[in-house]
């Protein structure tokens, strides 16, 4: 035999709330969503620091929340580059004068002090920062979504 016990006055609440407010449980719901996307957001520029790729900053500084619905964000980078350090790459030759603050980079390294140096090769390992992130996102999830949740229902008196 089996015992449940359920809370119908917590059940009744919440059909009462989504019925009398659908538009705050929305709202709810997106703050809940945001929360969650900001964690993603501050895990992966973190991941990025450990791993030290902060050199030039661009692909952290990068890193945005777009919303797409009141129930939809993404959380994510448009440069061209964020694959290669998430997944790492095959090694390849770079032309150093093509990639924007790439000799500084070399000179603060002291690599190639004299700026003789046309190519450079490189062969990065993956230093995923993203899908840690995501792992962290879905790990929070269903605490920030009541939590959110709850602070509307409180503030609307239930």
């Amino acid at each position: 035999m089996i015992k449940v016990d359920v809370d119908m006055k917590a059940i009744d609440n919440v059909k009462k709330f989504c019925k009398t407010y659908p538009q705050a449980l929305t709202n709810a719901l997106y703050d809940g969503i945001l929360a969650i996307a900001e964690e993603i957001h501050r895990t992966a520029v973190t991941k990025l620091k450990e791993h030290g790729a902060v050199d030039l900053g661009q692909l952290w500084n990068s890193i945005h929340i777009h919303r797409i619905s009141s129930t939809e964000v993404i959380v994510g980078t448009n440069v061209e580059y964020a694959a290669a350090v998430e997944f790492g790459t095959k090694g390849h030759w770079l032309t150093i004068d093509k990639i924007p603050g790439f000799r500084n980079w070399l000179r603060r390294h002291g690599i190639d002090l004299e700026a003789k140096m046309k190519y450079f090769y490189v062969h990065p390992k993956p230093r995923p920062y993203m899908e840690p992130a995501f792992q962290e996102g879905k790990r929070i999830a269903p605490d920030e979504i009541k939590k959110a949740v709850k602070i509307t229902m409180a503030e609307l008196g239930m």
